[in-house]
């Protein structure tokens, strides 16, 4: 009896070990296939979040993209994104600013778009929004409101006559008297008294002596605005809304030079060059702007201003081409130019 229970346990044994070692068999058989399945669902899970990662990267390069270029226009324009043919300046040039200078202070209010005087002497520059005329001396005095009157600032400039040409956020132009009081005139192009540049209709337009016909400068699919004739009267700086900044001689002998972003352009006294700047925003804010000087042909730009810190813009060269006045964040500064 004793026998027969002890072979019993023997046979049971013998069972257990045989499933054991089926189990440890089956395992081994079956865990690579586990494993891998493990690696290739960790490996798809990776994947995922790679293409996750990139998709995220992509709509943030997509923003990048869609950086809007401020127009020297009306706030009625919409700002559009940058064409992919519109290029930025590639600095070649040697020519910098020294130390500036404020002019103006926060006390005494934000101003924008600084205009020298005929003698050098003052700087005339509108509140934000082209809002009102005022002026100051550069090497000091009280500021002086010339009129209060809105939109009367966009590229305003004093006249030789010492009137002073106001030009609104539709382009067209006022003249007013030196105490702010207008000056009646009628549309440049129907007063065919009228000589210099003008903007009408999305054009450029340029007299050259009194009774002539105004012949139209800028050619072209865009809209375009801001002519500004340099001092020997041979070129015209112009921008247009959607490709950029361009230089085109008077007397039509060969094609605008197309020099990409740029805005505000002011001529050097010797017709050599202009000095503007490069702004980007993102359709709400600036990010970024730095003073630029090209030669008048484009063969040379230089980066006059190099400060990541600072958003410089609407630059005016002295009447001496010593100095250039400048805007950073509502004050008026001015530095010299080497």
């Amino acid at each position: 009896m004793k026998n027969a229970a002890s072979g019993q346990i023997f046979k049971i044994s013998l069972v257990i070990i045989a499933v054991l070692l089926l189990v440890g068999v089956a395992w081994k058989v079956l865990r690579p296939t586990s494993v891998s399945t493990a690696r290739s669902e960790k490996r798809e899970e990776k994947l995922a979040r790679s293409a996750a990662i990139s998709e995220k990267t992509s709509a943030t390069l997509a923003k990048f993209e869609n950086v809007f270029f401020l127009p020297e226009a009306d706030p009625g324009y919409t700002s559009r994104p940058r064409p992919s043919s519109r290029k930025l300046p590639v600095a070649n040039g040697t020519r910098r600013i020294g130390p500036p200078r404020a002019i103006t202070t926060k006390s005494e209010g934000e101003f924008i778009s600084p205009r020298w005087s005929p003698d050098g002497l003052e700087l005339m520059f509108s509140k934000p929004g082209y809002n009102g005329l005022y002026a100051k001396g550069v090497e000091g005095g009280a500021l002086r409101e010339i009129t209060d009157s809105n939109h009367v600032g966009f590229k305003s400039k004093w006249n030789p006559d010492g009137t002073i040409s106001a030009i609104g956020n539709d382009g067209r132009e006022q003249k007013l008297n030196p105490d702010g009081t207008p000056v009646d005139a009628p549309s440049p192009l129907d007063d065919s008294n009228y000589v210099g540049a003008f903007t009408q209709d999305d054009k450029v337009y340029y007299r050259s002596a009194p009774g002539e016909p105004a012949r139209v400068i800028s050619e072209g699919d865009d809209r375009f605005y801001g002519g500004v004739v340099s001092p020997d009267g041979r070129y015209i700086a112009y921008n247009g809304l959607y490709t950029g900044l361009y230089i085109a001689p008077l007397d039509g002998s060969h094609p605008p030079v197309y020099l990409g972003e740029g805005h505000s352009p002011s001529w050097l006294p010797d017709g050599s060059g202009i000095v503007y700047n490069v702004s980007i925003d993102d359709g709400h804010q600036l990010l970024a702007s730095d003073l630029y000087l090209a030669t008048v042909d484009g063969s040379a730009v230089s980066n006059l201003t190099q400060s990541p810190d600072q958003i410089e813009i609407n630059p005016s060269v002295s009447p001496d081409g010593q100095w250039v006045a400048y805007e950073v964040d509502g004050v008026i500064y001015v530095a010299p130019l080497y």
